[in-house]
């Protein structure tokens, strides 16, 4: 039974709360120039959103638009039009085939599930490596999208709660 004081997550501005940090979240993470970190201090200087529900509300939308690119990648490689043509192989020793190299290694990374676990937990929650990065390499591999999805979606949530509970802090000081 609830009582006559409504709980903070029942009310019509925690719904707008999240509802427009999901929707930057999947923008953001889609478009590498819309830079989340700045709507999460920006939105909590101004006082009017809390950290918590803007911390899941970008999480969440930022999980979503990953999941977004990592489908389309993986399911873009199916398509004629991008499937994989054959090449020549690069000449030993060559900067192409370094590169070459470079990648395979770096998908098998992402790939184990004993490294690529770490990897996509301190890639989303640090930003480095860079999580658009981490996306493609991660689609271009055997790596399960919900594995996938849970732990981008960790990451930034706990990425966006330490900067938001940060920010929420240095306004408080300077109040």
């Amino acid at each position: 039974m609830i009582g006559l004081e409504t709980a903070a997550w029942m009310t019509g501005r925690f719904w707008y709360e999240m509802a427009s940090a999901f929707g930057f979240g999947i923008a953001s993470s889609i478009v590498p120039v819309l830079n989340s970190e700045i709507f999460l201090v920006g939105a909590l200087a101004t006082g009017l959103v809390g950290p918590v529900s803007v911390s899941i509300g970008l999480a969440l939308g930022h999980g979503l638009g990953k999941f977004i690119i990592f489908v389309a990648i993986r399911r873009g490689r199916q398509l004629k039009w991008f499937a994989p043509k054959e090449k020549k192989p690069p000449t030993p020793g060559s900067w192409r085939e370094r590169w070459q190299r470079w990648n395979a290694r770096s998908a098998l990374l992402v790939e184990d599930p004993r490294w690529g676990t770490p990897i996509l937990l301190i890639s989303a929650s640090t930003g480095v490596p860079p999580i658009y990065l981490v996306t493609v390499y991660a689609a271009t591999t055997k790596m399960k999208l919900w594995w996938f999805s849970t732990w981008v979606t960790v990451g930034f949530f706990l990425r966006c709660l330490a900067l938001a509970l940060i920010t929420r802090w240095g306004v408080h000081l300077a109040r």
